[in-house]
């Protein structure tokens, strides 16, 4: 049972509910779960949500990373955890609790990402019509040969590193439900983005990023639990997008993969919405190293936690009114 036994729980505040044990007599019916990552500073996407809402409840789940916050509007709201193993878990114990109703409720990821910087400005919201899994593909030493003798010199070898697997039963992308994401796209641009002077002189420093502030869109999301940085693995990623026919990518994250797959094996998939925020590009600025760029700034991080949750708010709002897959009914 783990509820307090994490300090991330403190971010909730001292003015929530006490924690309570669920009851399978009694099921938590939520209309939507919203899913952060992280609870902890400096990657708290889940205290912007909790300062939005008032509380009705908060429940110990097993095999959760965070409580589970229940809002007055029955909007549950939990955190993954950081990584695909993390997200897996929890989504994996949030379904099999019989002492969690989800088959009326929209699922929503919601959090931050990197992006090319070619691709969006920072602090832009983008919402995922298909989640591509980085981690399943060949990747191959294309340095030695058959006898083991180093080619990393020789300009006539195959400069690709990576592949997709030779032996796979799918392709290892999640197509999203047109339905759902097209009504969350109508919830998320009709909502307010913030933006900052100081993000978007930052932004500025990459010759090929936009010149304006923050938008709504939609595209691909990558998700894999290596923390990659450059633009040469960018090259990779968007090899390996072309090959599923899905790119080019828009934001890279380190969950959506896990949950989409966790909810397919409850046939919970099509209710799915991955909505992430570009809180930093996926490669150095000009005069940068891949270390001083990694996490952006501090102003591109609190900006894109922000507009993740402004839009997330209005994307779980419009789900369960327009209700696009009659959950509700």
């Amino acid at each position: 049972m783990n509820d307090d036994r994490r300090t991330d729980d403190e971010s909730a505040g001292d003015d929530r509910p006490a924690t309570r044990p669920l009851d399978p007599a009694d099921p938590v019916r939520p209309t939507a779960l919203v899913l952060p990552a992280a609870a902890e500073a400096p990657l708290d996407e889940r205290r912007p949500w909790l300062e939005r809402v008032e509380l009705e409840d908060v429940y110990a789940v097993p095999g959760t990373d965070t409580s589970l916050y229940l809002t007055t509007d029955g909007v549950a709201i939990t955190t993954t955890g950081i990584g695909k193993s993390d997200a897996a878990t929890t989504v994996a114990a949030l379904l099999a609790n019989s002492a969690i109703d989800l088959e009326s409720a929209y699922v929503v990821s919601c959090g931050i990402a990197g992006s090319s910087p070619q691709t969006t400005a920072l602090g832009s919201v983008i919402l995922a019509d298909a989640v591509v899994d980085w981690d399943r593909k060949h990747r191959w030493d294309r340095g030695t040969d058959a006898d083991g003798e180093d080619r990393s010199a020789d300009t006539n070898a195959e400069p690709r590193s990576i592949d997709l697997l030779s032996y796979r039963p799918r392709d290892y992308v999640h197509q999203l439900d047109d339905r759902v994401l097209e009504t969350g796209l109508r919830g998320a641009r009709a909502v307010s983005l913030v933006e900052n002077d100081e993000t978007l002189e930052y932004q500025c420093r990459y010759p090929n990023a936009p010149e304006t502030g923050p938008i709504v869109g939609a595209g691909t999301t990558v998700c894999g639990d290596e923390f990659w940085h450059g633009a040469g693995y960018a090259r990779e990623v968007e090899y390996l997008c072309e090959r599923y026919g899905v790119g080019p990518y828009v934001t890279t994250q380190m969950e959506d993969a896990a949950t989409a797959t966790a909810l397919d094996r409850f046939d919970c998939l099509d209710r799915y919405l991955s909505v992430r925020a570009v809180s930093n590009y996926d490669r150095p600025s000009p005069g940068e190293s891949v270390e001083e760029s990694f996490d952006g700034n501090d102003a591109s991080l609190a900006l894109a936690i922000e507009n993740a949750a402004r839009v997330g708010s209005g994307v779980v709002d419009t789900l369960v009114t327009d209700d696009p897959l009659g959950l509700q009914s």
